[in-house]
């Protein structure tokens, strides 16, 4: 069974989330300051300690989209040639605010300038209008928007092109339309069916070495939108954990 690590920020999980079964590591994070859509340097010190005992295999759940940036720091732990495959309704591609400050907005743009093993990025369920933020990358970058991303044949073209076996898979859940579930960001329109039918081709075509996932919600308190949440955490565990 794949290694299965809980990051938690804001307590939005309880261990009463996941079947027992699943056997997850839990790492309460909720004590380490300046971390919070944007990341200090000394708050990425602290995380990389908590990461530490842990690799970039699995599934990891990493709290609401403003911890999206964690997705960097599990990758760093790879040292193999692979592509990264994005489920975002946000390109992640922000030009960084302040030097040395990692953010949930432009970790992806950080990457593609940091890490040597990085060979391609497929950002899948953004907004079209944020396709701007990716100039000047287009050569390692293939942009998927979100009028593109429930086309599911030619999605499944776009996968068999690439030449590269190795994928790293983030998911953030407010590439999913409303009508699945209520995030804290605005959201895309995938249905939870068209997302299981892509992810398919990923893992039966790649190798997928590791999966991170987040978008939870910490200020949701209609209680139906909390279930449905978790019921889609353990949804996408079961269908990913089948395969790595």
């Amino acid at each position: 069974m794949s290694e299965k690590v809980v990051l938690n920020f804001t307590h939005t999980y309880t261990k009463d989330d996941f079947p027992e079964e699943w056997d997850m590591a839990w790492e309460d994070c909720s004590d380490i300051i300046g971390t919070n859509c944007y990341c200090d340097e000394d708050a990425q010190t602290l995380l990389r300690q908590r990461m530490a005992p842990y690799s970039a295999a699995g599934i990891h759940f990493i709290d609401s989209g403003n911890y999206h940036y964690l997705s960097k720091l599990w990758i760093e732990k790879l040292q193999e040639s692979f592509s990264l495959v994005v489920y975002d309704h946000h390109s992640d591609m922000q030009l960084p605010r302040f030097e040395g400050v990692l953010s949930c907005g432009g970790w992806i743009r950080a990457l593609l300038e940091e890490n040597q093993w990085l060979q391609r990025v497929y950002i899948i369920g953004a907004a079209a209008s944020q396709k701007v933020q990716a100039h000047g990358y287009e050569n390692r970058l293939i942009y998927i928007p979100e009028e593109e991303a429930n086309l599911f044949p030619q999605l499944g073209k776009i996968f068999s092109l690439t030449r590269e076996k190795k994928i790293y898979l983030s998911i953030d859940k407010d590439v999913l339309a409303p009508s699945e579930v209520r995030m804290n960001w605005d959201q895309g329109s995938l249905t939870m069916e068209n997302l299981k039918r892509q992810l398919k081709i990923i893992l039966q075509e790649a190798e997928v070495i590791g999966v991170d996932i987040c978008g939870e919600d910490p200020e949701q308190t209609y209680a139906p939108d909390i279930a449905r949440n978790k019921t889609i955490n353990r949804e996408l565990c079961n269908f990913l954990g089948a395969y790595i």
